[in-house]
């Protein structure tokens, strides 16, 4: 048993995250005929049979939406207009001639045909049960379980949550936590307000490619150290990693699957959490993507058009975080004086503001005002105004707050 790393193994964890990190926030065109070898050698990995039809779509946008116009027939008029530009000059310009003649053939006659008249709600049934059901259980289950046991067998506790921590976790913060579900979550907003109030359904995928280093590098790692994994095991192992090298999110069904490309724009903080002030954080080539502010989802015309923050789109804004956000876009002074807040109290330290929420609901914004006590090179004093809890008292409470301190412990010789 492995109980304990070697300062060599020590050196190459670090490598290993920092590798696994890149390969998930790579930016790269996809290179479609590796990936749908790689896809292709999964499904045969698992017994299955590989599907005759691959479409490569720019985004996981169009891939949720092509599959809507496949399985809910009652949408295709509404939807014809707006994507037909869009998603042919797409299947057009990716694959060429050879799908054009798949799309107007196979696609027309097996798919077609085999769905009938089965469109809407069944379809769509059967859809995901085909990608989290059988094909989850073979391509992905399956191997989790073979490679967590043989792991977990060979690995003493302690090294186990080691790199648990230091692979597992910190890479899902990053590649799952901040890229995978905050895609997920926009895709889920965004496509059930689509067609003025026409929702569609998101079908989603566990099949992330890229973003699925955080537990890849987990396992690989436990091989680059010396962990035996049986044939099988291994060989998925190897085939998961191509693809995670290849492609970004797929969706793989029996008849069909589906690939994405890569973003092409991935911006973050110094705290790896997707932001940009400017323009979008994570964004695709067909322009569709996230806007987000320090991990925060937001509108994107909170960062294109800040000008446009009203303090009646503050006061109605029902999303606590994003309307932190777009205080903090407004100007928190600025906020403070227009909306009539409270002064609630002050002190050496500071004072302390509360504005009552537009609901009863709602927690009240309170903000503490701080003057930096060291002057600019220019002469003039910073200021800073400081978002708080809601049951703060007093200035000073509320600075020792930002500080992770205890009123009675705060006490700094210099105030800044």
């Amino acid at each position: 048993m492995i109980k304990k790393l070697t300062p060599e193994q020590e050196k190459l964890l670090t490598l290993f995250r920092e590798n696994y990190l890149q390969i998930g926030l790579n930016t790269d065109r996809v290179d479609f005929t590796k990936a749908k070898y790689d896809i292709s050698t999964l499904y045969k990995w698992g017994g299955l049979k590989v599907p005759p039809i691959f479409f490569h779509f720019s985004s996981p946008m169009i891939a949720e939406l092509f599959i809507n116009v496949i399985c809910r027939g009652q949408l295709r008029d509404q939807l014809r207009g707006q994507l037909r530009d869009q998603l042919w000059d797409q299947l057009r310009g990716q694959l060429g001639g050879q799908l054009r003649d798949q799309l107007r053939d196979q696609l027309r006659d097996q798919l077609r045909g085999q769905i009938g008249g089965q469109i809407g709600g069944q379809l769509w049934g059967q859809l995901r049960g085909q990608l989290w059901g059988q094909l989850w259980d073979q391509l992905g289950g399956q191997l989790g379980d073979q490679l967590g046991g043989q792991l977990g067998d060979q690995l003493g506790g302690q090294l186990g949550d080691q790199l648990g921590g230091q692979l597992g976790d910190q890479l899902w913060d990053q590649l799952g936590g901040q890229l995978g579900d905050q895609l997920g979550d926009q895709l889920w907003d965004q496509l059930r307000d689509q067609l003025r109030g026409q929702k569609l359904s998101y079908m989603g995928t566990w099949f992330w490619g890229q973003q699925d280093s955080y537990w890849i590098s987990f396992y690989d790692f436990g091989r680059e150290i010396g962990v035996k994994y049986n044939e099988k095991s291994l060989a998925g192992l190897s085939i998961w990693k191509d693809i995670a090298g290849a492609c970004h999110w797929f969706y793989p069904f029996v008849d069909f699957c589906i690939v994405c490309d890569k973003p092409t724009k991935i911006h973050r903080d110094d705290q790896n959490r997707l932001h940009s002030e400017s323009g979008i954080a994570l964004g695709y080539s067909d322009g569709w993507g996230i806007y987000a502010i320090h991990g925060v989802r937001v509108p994107d015309w909170v960062v294109l058009h800040p000008e446009q923050i009203t303090i009646e789109k503050i006061n109605t804004e029902e999303n606590a975080e994003v309307k932190r956000i777009m205080v903090q876009r407004y100007g928190f002074g600025r906020y403070i004086a227009d909306a009539g807040a409270n002064k609630i109290h002050s002190d050496e330290t500071g004072t302390l503001y509360r504005l009552k929420a537009n609901d009863e609901n709602s927690d009240p914004i309170t903000v503490v005002h701080v003057i930096n006590s060291t002057p600019e090179p220019d002469g003039s004093y910073h200021e800073y105004f400081l978002i708080v809890p809601p049951f703060m008292k007093t200035a000073k409470e509320a600075v020792a707050w930002t500080f992770y301190q205890d009123v009675k412990d705060y006490s700094p010789e210099i105030q800044s």
